[in-house]
C-alpha cells in the first residue's frame, strides 16, 4: 500500500518552518526544567536560538526518552505526499546528514523542510537509540532507499 499522505507537527525555528511526522513522536509535554534535553536547533545546525524560546519537548519513538526542545508547535497538518519536493540535488549530503528528507512548498517562496530524525547523524548519536526497533514505515523507507 502506497502512502499517500502524512501526518506532520509543524513548528518555527529560527525563522525556519519545520515539518515532523508525527508517526516518530511519542509524546510532546511542556518543557522540563530536570532534564537534559538535547535542542532541534543545534540537531538543524542552527545556532541563534534563544534557548527560552523552546518551550515543548518531543519524546521520539524508539530512541529512549532523551527529550528534543522545540517552540511551541503551530499545528498538525495532513499533506499529501505528492506535493512533497525532493531536496535538491546540489543539498542532499548536508540536508541528509541532518535528517531533511523533503520539502513543502508554501507561499511566497517559503518551504516547511521536513525532517526524519531517525537519519539525523547528531540526534542518533546522541541518543540511546534501539537500531532494531524503528517502526515498520521506516524500515520500509530506509530498505526502499538502499535499493
Amino acid at each position: 500500500m502506497e502512502l499517500t499522505e502524512v501526518q506532520l507537527l509543524l513548528f518555527t525555528v529560527s525563522g525556519n518552518r519545520y515539518g515532523i511526522d508525527i508517526d516518530q513522536i511519542a509524546a510532546l509535554r511542556n518543557a522540563d526544567s530536570t532534564e537534559s534535553p538535547l535542542y532541534f536547533a543545534q540537531l538543524m545546525g542552527v545556532h541563534n536560538v534563544t534557548k527560552s524560546a523552546c518551550s515543548k519537548q518531543l519524546i521520539i519513538k524508539h530512541t529512549g526518552n532523551r527529550p528534543v526542545l522545540i517552540t511551541e508547535p503551530e499545528e498538525v497538518a495532513t499533506v499529501s505526499t505528492g506535493s512533497i519536493r525532493p531536496v535538491p540535488a546540489i543539498l542532499k549530503k548536508t540536508a541528509g546528514e541532518k535528517g531533511v528528507w523533503g520539502l513543502l512548498p508554501q507561499s511566497q517562496q517559503r518551504v516547511i523542510i521536513l525532517v526524519d530524525l531517525y537519519k539525523n547523524l547528531l540526534f542518533m548519536q546522541l541518543t540511546d537509540s534501539i537500531a532494531n526497533a524503528k517502526p515498520d514505515r521506516v524500515l520500509q523507507e530506509r530498505s526502499n532507499n538502499e535499493k
